[in-house]
């Protein structure tokens, strides 16, 4: 049947304005009048079509007529189809002089567009699936007389024509009804624009879409992230990296006075490395673990044990003491505490503060709101650019590569004239000048980054964004009391919105080192779908000045990287380090708990018989409620995604591209995993705990799972601080307990006492009262000395009756005290620890003879070791030269060794073996580290040094990171008199050999020779980045694109290879 097009064509031709709609100046009714005219065409036409014959035998016979409906318009999808046209064919509306305003009237056009978007929508649905054979349709029932097997051949064939030109006139139908649906979506998208400029209006200008542009501009202004101009990589393992290794000398010479001093030993007879390394622990709590960690601070800092300290490392609360010591307080808080006693009488949350901020600070708020500027931006500029769409065109794809190609130039550019400046300082006229770049912009950022949001997701703004912001405004944003009855002054160093800033005082070792915390939620599926779900365990990730990274999968990035969106190893685009806000914000996030968390705070505060009660209930539920977080964490670019990897834990951290971080204290609420990283060697701990429930808490129970499960054989096992068992421990905790807390109640009791009873407020423990679960190491090793301070009543002190576990004030989530507020709790934190320090100052002294005694039986041991290794000693001995008082083997030397065992100078052994001996330049090697090579490898004659090398070089081939550490530290070899990159001469003659199973470098080596006249040096970024190269690039070198972060001189190289 065919439907009268006429009828709507009428519809649309109709001038009664009874039905149209609102007031906008986007509104195109001739373009739609247009397409729908189009449709109209479609329908008189595919009718027609129906009414053609072909055959010369269906000419003789009569026409059958079309099937149509006697009221067409009764047909549901037909009535909704010309409602839709009448609204969309209005093409004027009567001006008003009562007009609504024009926020009304925007919001209006908005409403009544998208009703009419979401009625089209639900036609094409019903057009998609309505039966269009009915369209062209004939009567096949003909007279008798001419049924025959020629007529119902004549049918079949009419029928499946009908059915090809009802498939084709549906076909056509919805491709018109599709461009409609473009043209409204563009109307849509044209309100939403003109809305959008009304509100903006209405804002004040610190909040109207420039300000937001200009406040995001910070994230990539090269004078407050210098970073912008490096390229970051990925590096996997568990080492502690080379500037914390470089951080933990430096800190022991620094303190060696210090620490004598406080344990009450003559400087001279201390040896530096036998200085305990100590981590100070602070836990959760809030503002109220902040205010009673810088009691505590305080206290150690006139006692002498803070200048003593390795480690600052924190959950939550007490990150934000840590936070505000290592910026602007530079280590001292008393400084901190007069700034906090300012900045807590006012409430973060509120809207007129903040405003009166914003208003008043202009230049200093675009820096405290930089990030989250720069990241509503970027989420605008991923919603224009859908992931992985298929309707993408080849079009779009280039006008981003080119987008992104501009902007990498951009910061070449920067780059190339920031060197040339630099040699035109060192060497006037040296170079030809230039004109400085203009500066980046935000718009060219955006443009770039629409490139990558087609294939990595863009991280959401949640509300720990602004928490993390509102945190950096209080306590990183210094204020100073004035003198008149004024509000504080602020001041700001823009050098603190970057965790990195941090490493300045770190780097001399004249602080210690900040450690924040943060965990990943893993559920326990490949994708992390809470659905999926079969287990769930918290992952650790620390943020010190030099990395950011995962303790539990090895894997780490530069805190200046941070923020960067990275896809295998490599930068998508460089935006500057995320803002220290945000690390705050993530760090102390306990509001994303997870529902069984939130559950628990009841349980913990009922008494005894309604947990009974609970406890049928919360069985049930556990699982549930424990995957389940009803406020998002904080969730940002995944550094290691799509990361390759040899594990299935880090395959599974790479999966996916973005990462959520949320408070450590949903798993400890004291930072045991940093400081027990057997990497990092510390020694002592000292527990600042002030959790709420502080009794009842699994802080201990779960520290042993997790040096359990990580296999840290120093924890002192068994130990606890409370009698009371934890509540709903986890089955791990419950098992690992009831295996090594056997017989140990009658400790735990005592403890418990002296605690409640004798006002002790410092429990020492640096024995094991358990078996431990780990396999019987080789060697007994020392435990790590754990002092537990928590933040309890004092009868001695000035209030007696003041107990922060009941004081309103005190409450975790409370953030405006008085200033009597602030001194009561900070007093009695100080009181606290003054009172326990001289039980402190004894643990540490037992602490620094442990490990000094440990030190001293080792040298006898490796002594020992040495005298059994006669052949390589005397030889050593025998060809050893005096080089500034220490006993060196020098290059003459080192070749003669490579001849007694048979080596090619010109092959790969000779540095293997120096690499094995721990060598300090090439060809050069110390007695200190020859011993410890040869104990490493267990060698005690030449045959069998010969042998480790022969099987190390085999290594290499199974195990990628030997090889690559092998690698990285050949670039030390071959530098020259100590600079600071090597001569291609050097580089052409020793890639080929050491890397004798990858073409690439053998490729590269060819093209630095063919090259000499203009390639002089090769850097260290340069040279770690070809590994990386040579382990992707495909033999055709199809894989290759200059959009990804490679240096730029690996571009001129596959450009020479594949000319």
């Amino acid at each position: 049947m065919a439907y009268n097009t006429d009828l709507i064509e009428a519809y649309i031709s109709d001038d009664d304005d009874s039905q149209k709609p609102p007031p906008t100046q986007n509104s195109q009714p001739g373009t739609i009048q247009t397409l729908y005219t189009s449709i109209s065409n479609t329908i008189r036409e595919s009718s027609v079509k129906a009414h053609s014959q072909d055959s010369e035998d269906s000419r003789q016979q009569p026409l059958p007529q079309p099937q149509s409906p006697e009221h067409p318009a009764e047909d549901a999808w037909y009535v909704e189809l010309l409602g839709i046209l009448e609204l969309l064919s209005a093409a004027k509306v009567d001006s008003n002089p009562a007009a609504p305003s024009q926020h009304e009237a925007e919001s209006s056009n908005m409403s009544w567009l998208t009703d009419v978007k979401s009625r089209l929508d639900t036609l094409a649905s019903q057009v998609q699936h309505m039966d269009w054979s009915a369209f062209t349709s004939f009567e096949t029932d003909l007279p008798q007389s001419t049924t025959n097997t020629a007529s119902n051949q004549s049918n079949a064939n009419k029928s499946a024509e009908n059915t090809t030109q009802a498939e084709s006139l549906k076909k056509q139908i919805l491709n018109q009804i599709g461009a409609v649906q473009a043209q409204l979506n563009q109307r849509i998208d044209d309100a939403k624009a003109a809305l959008e400029d009304v509100v903006q209006h209405m804002l004040p200008p610190q909040l109207q879409k420039a300000w937001v542009a200009e406040c995001a501009q910070a994230c990539i202004d090269k004078e407050i992230h210098p970073e912008l101009l490096q390229t970051t990589s990925v590096r996997l393992g568990q080492d502690i990296c080379k500037q914390e290794a470089e951080f933990q000398q430096k800190r022991a010479r620094h303190i060696h006075r210090s620490f004598a001093e406080f344990i009450g030993e003559p400087v001279e007879s201390i040896d530096p490395r036998d200085i305990p390394l100590i981590g100070i622990a602070g836990s959760g709590g809030g503002f109220r673990a902040m205010v009673a960690t810088l009691g505590s601070y305080r206290a150690m800092h006139l006692a002498g044990l803070a200048q003593c300290v390795t480690y600052d490392a924190a959950v939550s609360g007490s990150s934000w003491a840590i936070a505000a010591l290592h910026t602007y307080a530079n280590g001292n808080p008393l400084k901190v505490l007069d700034s906090v006693h300012e900045a807590m009488k006012t409430s973060m949350f509120s809207t007129a503060n903040l405003s009166e901020f914003i208003t008043e600070n202009d230049g200093m708020a675009k820096r405290v709101f930089a990030d989250i500027a720069a990241r509503y931006l970027l989420s605008a500029a991923s919603s224009s650019a859908p992931i992985d769409s298929q309707e993408t065109t080849n079009a779009d794809n280039l006008q981003s590569a080119s987008a992104a190609e501009s902007f990498l130039g951009r910061i070449t550019d920067e780059i190339s004239w920031q060197s040339k400046r630099a040699l035109d300082i060192l060497f006037p006229g040296s170079t030809q000048q230039s004109s400085k770049p203009a500066p980046l912009t935000m718009d060219e950022l955006l443009s770039a980054a629409k490139a990558v949001f087609k294939t990595v997701s863009v991280p959401p703004l949640s509300i720990v964004d602004l928490y993390g912001a509102l945190l950096f405004r209080k306590l990183i944003v210094q204020h100073l009391k004035q003198d008149d009855d004024k509000g504080p002054s602020l001041q700001l160093d823009s050098r603190w919105v970057r965790l990195s800033a941090q490493s300045a005082a770190v780097d001399q070792g004249q602080l210690p080192m900040p450690l924040y915390t943060a965990v990943r939620h893993f559920i326990g599926s490949d994708d992390n779908d809470p659905d999926k779900a079969q287990l769930s365990k918290y992952q650790w990730f620390e943020f010190s000045p030099y990395e950011v990274g995962s303790i539990d999968h090895g894997a780490w990035i530069p805190s200046w990287a941070f923020g960067r969106p990275m896809v295998d190893g490599h930068e998508q685009f460089k935006i500057g380090e995320v803002h220290f806000g945000g690390i705050l914000g993530a760090a102390s996030s306990a509001f994303c708990a997870s529902v069984k968390a939130m559950i628990m705070e009841i349980y913990m505060a009922v008494p005894a018989a309604v947990r009974s009660a609970m406890d049928p209930l919360l069985d049930r539920i556990e699982h549930g409620t424990e995957i389940a977080h009803p406020i998002p964490p904080y969730t940002l670019y995944n550094p290691f995604y799509q990361i390759a990897s040899s594990t299935a834990e880090l395959a599974e951290l790479g999966s996916k591209p973005l990462l959520s971080l949320m408070d450590a204290g949903m798993d400890n609420n004291l930072p045991f995993a940093p400081l027990l990283r057997p990497e990092r060697g510390v020694d002592v701990i000292v527990c600042l705990d002030a959790s709420a429930n502080i009794e009842i808490m699994p802080w201990f129970a779960r520290a042993e799972a997790w040096a359990s499960d990580h296999g840290v054989e120093r924890w002192p096992w068994g130990v606890r601080p409370w009698a009371a068992d934890p509540l709903r421990p986890s089955k791990a905790e419950a098992e690992l307990d009831q295996s090594t807390l056997s017989g140990t109640r009658s400790v735990r009791q005592s403890m418990n006492k002296r605690i409640r009873d004798d006002n002790i407020r410092c429990v020492v423990f640096d024995q094991p009262v358990a078996l431990s679960p780990l396999p019987k190491p080789k060697s007994l090793p020392r435990s790590v000395t754990v002092l537990y301070l928590p933040l309890l009543p004092n009868p001695n002190f000035r209030n007696p009756g003041f107990d922060p576990e009941t004081a309103d004030f005190c409450g975790t989530f409370n953030d405006k005290w008085s200033s009597e507020q602030v001194d009561l709790l900070a007093d009695l934190a100080s009181f606290n620890m003054t009172q326990e320090i001289e039980r402190i100052r004894e643990a540490v002294k037992v602490a620094y003879k442990r490990k000094r005694a440990h030190r001293l039986k080792r040298r006898t041991k490796v002594s020992g070791m040495a005298a059994d290794n006669n052949e390589l000693q005397k030889w050593f001995s025998e060809n050893q030269e005096n080089e500034d008082g220490r006993a060196v083997i020098m290059p003459e030397g080192f070749e003669r060794l490579c001849e007694a065992l048979g080596f090619d100078m010109d092959g790969i052994e000779p540095m293997v073996l120096l690499w094995r001996l721990n060598g300090v330049e090439l060809g050069t090697v110390e007695h200190e580290g020859w011993e410890k090579g040869l104990n490493e490898m267990g060698v005690r004659d030449m045959p069998g040094l010969k042998r480790a090398v022969e099987n190390t070089i085999i290594e290499f081939k199974r195990n990628p990171e030997l090889f690559k550490a092998f690698y990285r530290k050949m670039f030390d070899y071959l530098r020259q008199d100590k600079q600071k990159s090597v001569t291609a001469e050097y580089a052409v003659a020793v890639l080929p050999v050491i890397t004798s199973n990858m073409w690439v470098f053998e490729r590269f080596a060819e093209f630095l020779k063919a090259n000499e006249d203009t390639i002089k040096t090769i850097s260290r970024d340069q040279w770690q980045s070809l590994l990386a190269l040579a382990r992707n690039l495909r033999p055709d070198m199809s894989n290759y694109s200059k959009d990804d972060a490679w240096p730029t001189m690996f571009d001129d190289f596959v450009d020479w290879a594949t000319a």
